[in-house]
C-alpha cells in the first residue's frame, strides 16, 4: 500500500490521471444528474404543451365552426331584409343549410302579424337529415318564449345560445340537442321584427371534438354560460347537470375553482382532482362565446413518459464516456434550440406571417432576454398591421356608405325634378281648358245652346275634379311618414261605397268607352267597421287606374267576403306590368310609364291607406291577361 501511494506521489501523470478521472466522474456524474432532471422536465413541459397544442387546435376547429355558423347568417340576413316574402324566406332557410353541410338547421321567424295573410304566428324552418334537408311553413305554436327568439329580442343583440332541445308537438323539430346562432332582424327603423336562428348538432360537435386527445385516458369537456356541460364523456350529464351540481364544494373546491376560471372566460391550466384521480387541466374560451372548452389529462400519463427516462440511468452509467458526448450534444443543442426557433420565426415573419407566436422563455440569460425581446416585437408589429388593417376596412367601408349615399341623392333629386315637372304638366293642362272654356263661355255664352254650355260646364267640373284628386294626393303624400291613426269604428255599408267609386268611374273620360263589370256575394245591408273616406279613395284610385290602363275596353271589379277579410279585386285588360318593374309599382313619385297621366303617387298613397286600415293591398304576379289588385281590409 506504501508503494502505491509512494508511486503516486512520485508520478506527476498518474495524479493527473487519477484527478482527471476524479473530476470527470463528478463532472459525469453532476452532469448525468442535471441531465435526467433536466430531461424529465422538458419531456413534462413538453407533454404539457403538447395538451395545450390540441386544445388550442380543437378550440380553433370549434371556433371555426362557429364562425362557419355566423357567416352563413350574416351572409343571409341582407337577402332576408331585401325580400320580406313569405317563400323567399323559406327559400333563404333552406339555402343556408344546403351551402354548410355542418349546419344542423336554419328558422327564419317574425314578429306577430307580421304577415296577416299567415295569421299571428309565422316561422319557416328547414332541417337536415342525413343527406337530405326538409323545409317548411311551420305549424302555429308560441316561440316567442324559445330561447333562440326571446334571447337576442331581450338582449336586444345577436348571440350564441346554450344548448337546448327543440322538440315543438306538431311542427318539423330537430331530434338531437342544438345551440343556435341568434341575429335578430331589424327595419331601416331599427324596429326589431324577426330573428334567424341557424343550428349546429351537439352531438355532432362533441365527436368532433372527442375525435383527438393526447393521451388514451385524457378526455374534452365544454361549459355553457351556467356551467353545464354539453360536451362531456358521460353524455348522461349533458345539458342536465353542471360543473357545480357535481361537485361538494368542501370535498372539492378544485373543481368549484375551475368551474369559475371557465365560465369567467378565463385560459390557463390547474391541477384538479377529478375522481379521485390527479389530474391536468387545460382550458380556454371558446372564440367569443361565452363557452368554455377543457381537456382533462390525467397526471399519472402526462409523467409516465418521463418516469421511463429512469429505468436507462443504469445504462448512462455503464457506457459513462460515450453518452457522455450525447449528453454534450443534448445540452448544446438544448441552448442553441432557441436560437433557431428564432431564425425559424424569422423566416416566418418575411414572409408575411405574423400570427405564428413563439413561447415565451422563463430563462434569465441573454438567448432569453432575446427570445423574449423578438416576441414583444413581433406582437407589436402584428398590432400595428391590425390596426392598419382595420383603418383601411373602416375606410373601404365609408367610401361605399358615401358612394350609396351619393347614388340616393341623386336619385331622390331627379325624382324630386321629375315629379315637379309632373305637377306642373298635370295641372297645367287642365287649368288651360278650365280658362280656354270660361273664356268660351264668357265671350259666347248668349249664343251657345243650353247643350254646348252643359258640355263645357261638364268638362270643367271633371277637370276640376282632376285638380281636386292630385292636390289630394300631393297633400296626403306630405303625410305619408308622419304616424297617422284612422277612426276605424264607425259601421260602413260596403255596397253603396262600391256604388259611389263606380259612378267617378263612369264620370272619368277616356278616349274609348270602357265598360266595367261588377259582381258581388254580399248583400245591401253588409257592413265593416272602418274608415269610408280612406276605403272609397283606394277603391276610387283601382277603378281609375284600370280605366286608364285597359287597352281591350273592359274592367273587372268583384267583391266578396272571405273569413276575416273582405276582398276588392280590380282587373283590367291590357298590357299589364314586366315582372322587373313589379318591385316598383308602390313607391311613391316612380311612374312606370313617363308618357302616362298621373303623378305617380296614386298606387303609394292606396298601399299606404290599405295599411292604414288595418289591410294590404297587391298585385296579383300569377294573372298575365293585365294587371289584378288585390285589396284585403279586415271584416270586423
Amino acid at each position: 500500500m506504501k508503494s502505491l501511494f509512494y508511486h503516486i506521489n512520485r508520478s506527476l501523470a498518474l495524479k493527473l490521471c487519477l484527478s482527471l478521472l476524479f473530476c470527470v466522474v463528478i463532472v459525469f456524474t453532476l452532469s448525468l444528474g442535471f441531465l435526467y432532471l433536466r430531461s424529465r422536465q422538458m419531456v413534462k413541459q413538453e407533454a404539457m404543451l403538447h395538451a395545450e397544442h390540441v386544445l388550442q387546435n380543437i378550440s380553433l376547429r370549434v371556433t371555426s365552426y362557429l364562425d362557419e355558423v355566423e357567416t352563413a347568417t350574416n351572409n343571409i340576413e341582407w337577402l332576408v331584409l331585401e325580400n320580406l316574402q313569405p317563400d323567399s324566406l323559406l327559400n333563404y332557410s333552406r339555402r343556408v343549410v344546403e351551402l354548410n353541410p355542418n349546419v344542423n338547421g336554419c328558422s327564419i321567424t317574425m314578429e306577430p302579424n307580421f304577415f296577416p295573410q299567415y295569421g299571428r304566428n309565422f316561422s319557416v324552418y328547414s332541417l337536415r337529415d342525413h343527406d337530405s334537408i326538409e323545409s317548411v311553413f311551420e305549424a302555429p305554436y308560441n316561440y316567442y318564449d324559445k330561447v333562440w327568439y326571446k334571447t337576442p329580442r331581450e338582449k336586444s343583440e345577436t348571440c350564441w345560445v346554450d344548448p337546448y332541445n327543440d322538440f315543438n308537438e306538431g311542427t318539423l323539430s330537430s331530434p338531437v340537442m342544438i345551440a343556435s346562432y341568434c341575429k335578430q332582424l331589424k327595419d331601416e327603423s331599427d324596429n326589431f321584427i324577426g330573428v334567424i336562428a341557424t343550428d349546429l348538432s351537439i352531438e355532432w360537435l362533441s365527436k368532433t371534438v372527442s375525435a383527438e386527445k393526447p393521451y388514451p385516458g385524457a378526455y374534452f369537456l365544454m361549459l355553457g354560460e351556467d356551467g353545464n356541460y354539453f360536451v362531456h364523456p358521460d353524455r348522461m350529464k349533458l345539458v342536465k347537470e353542471s360543473i357545480f351540481s357535481v361537485a361538494d364544494a368542501k370535498q372539492h373546491p378544485d373543481i368549484i375553482t375551475l368551474g369559475h376560471e371557465m365560465i369567467s372566460g378565463k385560459k390557463g391550466n390547474m391541477r384538479v382532482n377529478i375522481a379521485g384521480k390527479p389530474s391536468l387541466v387545460f382550458y380556454q374560451p371558446v372564440g367569443d362565446t361565452s363557452w368554455s372548452i377543457a381537456l382533462v389529462c390525467p397526471e399519472d400519463e402526462i409523467s409516465d413518459s418521463y418516469t421511463r427516462m429512469g429505468y436507462i440511468l443504469i445504462p448512462l452509467l455503464i457506457i459513462g464516456f460515450i453518452l457522455m458526448l450525447v449528453v454534450c450534444w443534448k445540452i448544446i443543442n438544448h441552448f442553441i434550440r432557441p436560437l433557431k426557433q428564432l431564425a425559424q420565426q424569422s423566416h416566418y415573419i418575411a414572409a408575411g406571417h405574423f400570427d405564428k407566436k413563439l413561447p415565451e422563455s422563463t430563462r434569465e440569460d441573454v438567448v432569453g432576454n432575446l427570445q423574449n425581446s423578438f416576441i414583444s416585437m413581433q406582437n407589436s408589429i402584428n398590432e400595428h398591421i391590425t390596426d392598419i388593417q382595420q383603418v383601411n376596412d373602416e375606410m373601404a367601408k365609408r367610401n361605399n356608405e358615401l358612394v350609396t349615399a351619393n347614388k340616393l341623392i341623386e336619385e331622390a333629386d331627379r325624382r324630386k325634378v321629375a315629379f315637379i315637372h309632373d305637377v306642373s304638366l298635370q295641372i297645367r293642362t287642365p287649368l288651360n281648358i278650365i280658362v280656354g272654356f270660361m273664356q268660351v263661355l264668357r265671350e259666347t255664352f248668349s249664343i251657345l245652346p243650353k247643350e254646348e254650355i252643359v258640355s263645357c260646364a261638364k268638362t270643367m267640373r271633371e277637370n276640376t275634379d282632376s285638380i281636386q284628386r292630385m292636390s289630394n294626393m300631393i297633400f296626403d303624400v306630405s303625410r305619408m311618414d308622419a304616424q297617422q291613426k284612422l277612426d276605424l269604428t264607425k259601421e260602413v255599408e260596403v255596397l253603396p261605397l262600391v256604388r259611389d267609386a263606380m259612378r267617378t268611374f263612369a264620370e272619368i273620360t277616356t278616349p274609348e268607352q270602357v265598360t266595367l263589370n261588377f259582381t258581388t256575394t254580399l248583400s245591401d245591408d253588409f257592413t265593416i267597421h272602418t274608415n269610408r273616406l280612406y276605403l272609397l279613395r283606394i277603391v276610387r284610385e283601382l277603378l281609375i287606374n284600370a280605366k286608364k290602363f285597359s287597352t281591350e275596353r273592359v274592367v273587372n271589379f268583384s267583391v266578396k267576403a272571405e273569413d276575416d277579410w273582405v276582398r276588392f279585386v280590380v282587373e283590367d285588360k291590357g298590357e299589364g306590368i314586366m315582372e322587373e318593374e313589379r318591385s316598383h309599382v308602390f313607391v311613391p313619385f316612380v311612374k312606370l310609364d313617363s308618357f302616362s297621366e298621373g303623378l305617380g303617387l296614386g298606387l303609394g298613397l292606396s298601399l299606404q291607406n290599405a295599411h292604414l286600415l288595418g289591410g294590404n293591398l297587391t298585385l296579383d304576379p300569377t294573372y298575365t291577361e293585365g294587371a289584378r289588385f288585390i285589396l284585403e281590409i279586415p271584416n270586423k
